[in-house]
């Protein structure tokens, strides 16, 4: 199907072997939670399929056919894992391409949705894959992930653990493979939230905007900064964050074993994820 500048693909199950997604990682992608065939933040997930465009310099596709080819792909899947994704499109050869190219944009779902929720705290590990600085591709979700991919490996022969933590080239913490994560102090029945700059590198999470959105509502201290690994000793609790599995406290990074949550860091996951 061809609207305007666009390949719509519905649940396709081919993809051309000349897309520059497939070849170069030319593109951006979306993963979004569907709950009773409603696409949980779709407006959100859509303003950073936007700004990935604008930056990648493909033309943004309108919200209106985001939206409408959503709804076609989920069709009767009432809980499920939609995932979007943008390319500049297919050439034959080369990096260069037509100025006329026409974009693809695939629609696909996954029925299987994973537990949302590990209350009994995660185990996380520093990965060796280092996230290096590209601010010019930071925040968004672009489709070269070679380095989550990379952290991926090492999860796979480090099976005690449930996530890696990436650094940046100096040491600072600036997410797991696939979520945010959040630090916090506790000063009796005071909660101060911590959370990494991810101005050089890593992505800007819907999740995690909407935790920094719900303790400026709440009046709670919210600080975004740089973060080393060291400093995790003087942090009471962790989670991290994620559009599919929500919020999942952390009960240890390497040596450094986090206090169980707090009722009101429970209460959290249902504040916020909704």
């Amino acid at each position: 199907m061809t609207s305007k500048r666009y390949n719509v693909y519905i649940n396709s199950k081919h993809i051309d072997i000349r897309d520059r997604g497939f070849n170069f990682g030319d593109g951006v992608f979306e993963t979004i939670l569907v709950k009773n065939k409603y696409p949980k933040n779709l407006k959100q997930h859509f303003q950073r399929l936007k700004k990935g465009c604008e930056l990648l310099k493909i033309k943004s596709p309108s919200f209106e056919l985001i939206r409408s080819n959503s709804q076609k792909a989920i069709s009767k899947n009432s809980n499920c894992i939609l995932k979007i994704y943008i390319t500049r499109g297919s050439n034959n050869q080369g990096y260069t391409f037509s100025k006329n190219i026409v974009h693809n944009v695939y629609f696909r779902v996954i029925p299987e949705v994973p537990s949302i929720i590990k209350i009994t705290g995660l185990n996380l590990k520093t990965s060796k894959t280092i996230l290096h600085s590209n601010i010019h591709c930071s925040r968004i979700k672009h489709l070269n992930r070679i380095d989550q991919s990379l952290a991926s490996y090492e999860l796979l022969h480090n099976s005690k653990y449930d996530d890696m933590i990436l650094l940046d080239d100096k040491k600072n913490i600036i997410e797991t493979i696939s979520s945010n994560i959040f630090f916090v102090k506790q000063s009796k029945s005071k909660f101060d939230f911590y959370t990494p700059k991810i101005e050089r590198c890593g992505v800007e999470g819907i999740m995690r905007n909407k935790v920094i959105e719900w303790c400026k509502k709440e009046n709670y201290k919210l600080i975004i900064k740089n973060i080393d690994l060291k400093s995790i000793y003087k942090y009471d609790y962790c989670f991290i964050t994620n559009s599919i599995k929500g919020i999942r406290f952390v009960r240890k990074i390497n040596s450094k074993r986090f206090r169980n949550p707090n009722p009101l860091l429970v209460a959290i996951e249902n504040l916020v994820v909704q």
